[in-house]
């Protein structure tokens, strides 16, 4: 994919209802190909932060890369922007079980500065070692 599309985060956004139609605000056409995207979250208000759970690992040289793409402006509804695309690393994966683990999503807490992002373990041990992982500038 090449793009992402912009949409308003009811309950955030007071000018936006919680209804199921919500309006997109902007596409952000991106200067290199994503795959798997599972979520992302505003670090400022022209840097996404996004988890992708692509198992290929052609498009980063990793699997399940965490994604920083820097806007060339904040989405506000009037206008497209431009996204560069970074692979920052590859997200923890880690288990006592072998097999396939899953990219979820991510949040980015803008007051402390600590990004969180869901990685589920493979087979049964979805049940009893998925993680949250707590990251931090350093």
């Amino acid at each position: 994919m090449n793009r992402l599309l912009v949409l308003p985060t009811p309950g955030v956004n007071p000018a936006t209802s919680p209804s199921a139609n919500l309006p997109q605000v902007s596409t952000a056409n991106l200067d290199h190909a994503v795959r798997d995207v599972q979520g992302c979250d505003f670090s400022g208000p022209t840097t996404l932060l996004c988890s992708s759970d692509d198992p290929d690992g052609s498009l980063f040289g990793v699997t399940k890369p965490l994604l920083r793409i820097d806007l060339s402006a904040a989405p506000n509804g009037t206008a497209d922007v431009t996204g560069h695309v970074t692979a920052l690393r590859q997200l923890p994966l880690r288990s006592s079980c072998s097999g396939a683990f899953e990219a979820e999503g991510i949040d980015y807490d803008r007051r402390t500065g600590v990004l969180r992002v869901v990685v589920v373990s493979p087979g049964f041990c979805v049940l009893t070692d998925s993680k949250t992982y707590k990251f931090t500038r350093g």
